[in-house]
């Protein structure tokens, strides 16, 4: 039973990290994106900016989901 524990803490911190790094890759590509869009069409900008905040929400929410599936995973 150890053993299963061991697996699923091994994949659950697999799958956060992933998702942490999505997470940041999303962050800086909305950020390059957001200064090419502030250069060419400077009154478009709200437009990446409530893009990038679903997105960014989404995986916050994601994240946050994982981290408390940690917490309340219950032995059955």
């Amino acid at each position: 039973m150890l053993i299963i524990h061991i697996l699923i803490g091994i994949i659950f911190g697999y799958i956060i990290w992933k998702l942490l790094k999505v997470t940041f890759k999303s962050i800086m590509w909305l950020l390059l994106i957001g200064l090419i869009v502030a250069f060419i069409f400077p009154k478009a900008l709200f437009l990446v900016g409530g893009i990038g905040f679903l997105v960014l929400s989404t995986l916050g929410v994601l994240l946050i989901l994982s981290l408390l599936g940690f917490f309340f995973f219950e032995n059955d």
